[in-house]
């Protein structure tokens, strides 16, 4: 793994990457959600480079260790980052994978660049969000604007809520999105502010005008348990899958049982389905 930082559109954007650069087409973007970082896809990054795949994983502006500017949020901004981003390490085309936001980000990335994506696989996140979606997020959304009196007590607080069922990932995760003052109080590293501009920004993004423009090899992944109950609290939920896969054209649909909305990423199934989806036709 390495450590990167690039001034790109105004701004810092940081980024780890795993294994060693060979060609462009064996290359992947890992895009993070709505309130994450980059320590999204700490188990996924190894697993591609073990595989011989270049893997690049951004703090999107506003998260992590990346510039948070006063304002300049939403998906065409991360869009124009990525692109940037790519543009600056000679990327002409890249792999797509994303989660939760990162999906929505991929959708809007697939539809107006399709010539810049190779193979697309979008992580529990459709076209359109249930009503229920900021409670079902309810546990990333707590944290925002908040400040605990150390790590700690911040940490804590993140192992109460029972959806991320608590391990040494989750706990390496919030740490890399604990940020420490000089009296040793912490707060997230994400803004609360930057996030209600997100919101409102995206929602004026028409994204069934995008989808059937999709002309990458795609692959949706859907938790099969909801965060508020098993059968409820879905960022996507089954008959939004549905009707996505029948909308983007050739597109692969595939359930991963015994997950909800964070613990996919961490899924043997899930990672399995997804290195073999990138694996088939290049080798």
């Amino acid at each position: 793994m390495s450590s990167h930082d690039v001034n790109i559109n105004g701004i810092r954007l940081h980024f780890q990457t795993w294994g060693e650069f060979t060609q462009p087409e064996r290359s992947v973007l890992l895009i993070h959600g709505l309130t994450a970082n980059l320590q999204t896809w700490a188990q996924m990054g190894p697993l591609l480079a073990e595989r011989g795949w270049y893997a690049i994983a951004p703090d999107l502006r506003g998260r992590g260790q990346s510039e948070k500017p006063p304002h300049g949020y939403g998906i065409p901004y991360h869009v124009n980052d990525l692109l940037s981003l790519c543009d600056t390490l000679g990327l002409p085309t890249v792999n797509y994978i994303g989660h939760s936001l990162g999906a929505q980000i991929g959708y809007f990335f697939a539809g107006t660049h399709q010539k810049r994506l190779g193979k697309l696989v979008q992580v529990d996140a459709g076209a359109r969000i249930p009503a229920d979606s900021l409670e079902t997020i309810g546990p990333t959304l707590q944290r925002l604007g908040q400040v605990y009196s150390s790590l700690d007590a911040y940490l804590e607080e993140r192992q109460k809520a029972p959806v991320y069922q608590w391990n040494a990932f989750w706990d390496s995760y919030f740490r890399y999105d604990a940020m420490t003052y000089p009296d040793g109080t912490v707060a997230s590293r994400v803004s609360r502010a930057a996030i209600e501009e997100e919101l409102a920004v995206n929602t004026t993004i028409n994204f069934d005008v995008l989808l059937p423009r999709i002309k990458a090899t795609t692959l949706i992944a859907r938790a099969a348990n909801g965060t508020l109950a098993p059968d409820r609290g879905f960022i996507l939920p089954p008959e939004e899958a549905a009707r996505v896969q029948s909308v983007i054209p050739g597109s692969q649909l595939v359930e991963i049982s015994e997950t909800n909305h964070y613990t996919i990423i961490l899924s043997e199934d899930f990672t399995g389905t997804v290195l073999n989806f990138l694996a088939e036709g290049n080798g």
